[in-house]
């Protein structure tokens, strides 16, 4: 006989309200986890779009940002080339046809492009522009001047002049651009090595062409004796060297006092011109070239000496010299009524008569 077996339980019994309650609650689970998947796939998908979105346009402005600096670059060395191409072409012209030693304009480039790629450019720096233009100018004159034992009046006088231009003009800038740091006119071209290369080429132009009546001075074998026209010369660049020494020193010692900072002059020479120091380097040259002219004998390439007094009033009146200055000027005091007095009422570089009381 087998041992009696435990009785099996009971079925449950069915509820067909319950299974339909638990039927819904199933399903609507479902509804919401299909809901919740549907939403995280659509937030996933639109995060998804928005960073390749993103990615796109940064790519894009990258791409845009890399072809705009290739193409500054590009035409930073198109210029830059250019430039130099002219300068050369210049220098080189004048050295065949005025029949000057290839020694000038060797000087001229080699100390210049030595400035520039040995100090100029690796530092981003223009601090020794105008020291390098000073030794440019003195390298140019004790060339010709020390080429022959035997040296003239005339020859010894303009070098000597010279000499002393250079040297003043040099130590004021050099003084100049270290108390204020920077030359906001290299700002712009100090950012790429074509741009400022532009600057220096620009330098052994304007050094070469002035310097032409101390050149050809000294290159030159017919020397007749010291007469009016010397004395004329030399006057004149006496004159234009008084007035440039002391609107620079009236200049300089204005900046130096701490409460004229952010005022402009208009004191001392500057209240008969605006730029009393630019008219007086117009006479110096003028004067040397006077000068030059006792050693013409008739029509002659040596006309080219006048190539030296009109290139320099070209920059100072038309190029880096009235313009610069006073587009600097009027963006920094333009609305000052005092200002606009000024500018309207003074002669811009001959001296004459000061304007008259304005507003204060």
């Amino acid at each position: 006989p087998h041992p009696a077996l435990p009785a099996a339980p009971a079925p449950a019994r069915s509820c067909p309200a319950c299974d339909w309650m638990a039927a819904s609650v199933a399903a609507s689970s479902l509804v919401v986890a299909g809901s919740q998947a549907s939403r995280s796939s659509r937030s996933s998908s639109t995060l998804a779009s928005r960073q390749t979105y993103v990615a796109l346009r940064s790519e894009s402005k990258e791409s845009s940002a890399s072809k705009t600096a290739q193409k500054k670059s590009g035409n930073a060395f198109l210029r830059g080339i250019v430039v130099m191409a002219l300068v050369v072409a210049v220098v080189g012209g004048l050295t065949q046809v005025l029949q000057l030693p290839w020694d000038f304009a060797a000087w001229a480039f080699g100390i210049q492009w030595a400035f520039f790629l040995f100090q100029a450019w690796p530092q981003r720096s223009e601090k020794l522009y105008d020291a390098s233009g000073s030794l440019t100018h003195l390298a140019l004159v004790l060339a010709g001047l020390l080429s022959h034992p035997l040296r003239s009046p005339r020859q010894i006088l303009l070098s000597v002049a010279s000499v002393v231009w250079c040297t003043r003009l040099g130590t004021f800038l050099f003084n100049r651009i270290s108390q204020d740091r920077e030359d906001t006119r290299f700002t712009e071209l100090k950012k790429e090595f074509w741009t400022f290369s532009i600057a220096w080429n620009l330098q052994v132009l304007w050094v070469f062409l002035l310097q032409l009546p101390v050149t050809l001075v000294n290159s030159s074998a017919v020397q007749p004796a010291t007469g009016i026209w010397d004395v004329l010369g030399i006057s004149l660049w006496s004159l234009g060297f008084l007035l440039e020494a002391v609107a620079d020193g009236q200049k300089f010692a204005f900046r130096g006092v701490a409460s004229n900072k952010g005022k402009f002059i208009q004191s001392g020479l500057w209240r008969y011109s605006r730029h009393p120091n630019y008219f007086g380097e117009i006479l110096m040259w003028l004067g040397l070239s006077i000068s030059f002219c006792s050693c013409l004998s008739g029509l002659s390439w040596q006309l080219l000496v006048w190539l030296s007094p009109a290139f320099n009033a070209f920059l100072l009146l038309f190029v880096s010299g009235v313009p610069m200055l006073e587009k600097a000027g009027e963006k920094k005091w333009g609305k000052d009524p005092e200002y606009q007095h000024y500018m309207k009422n003074t002669s811009c570089i001959i001296p004459w008569f000061p304007a008259p009381e304005g507003p204060k």
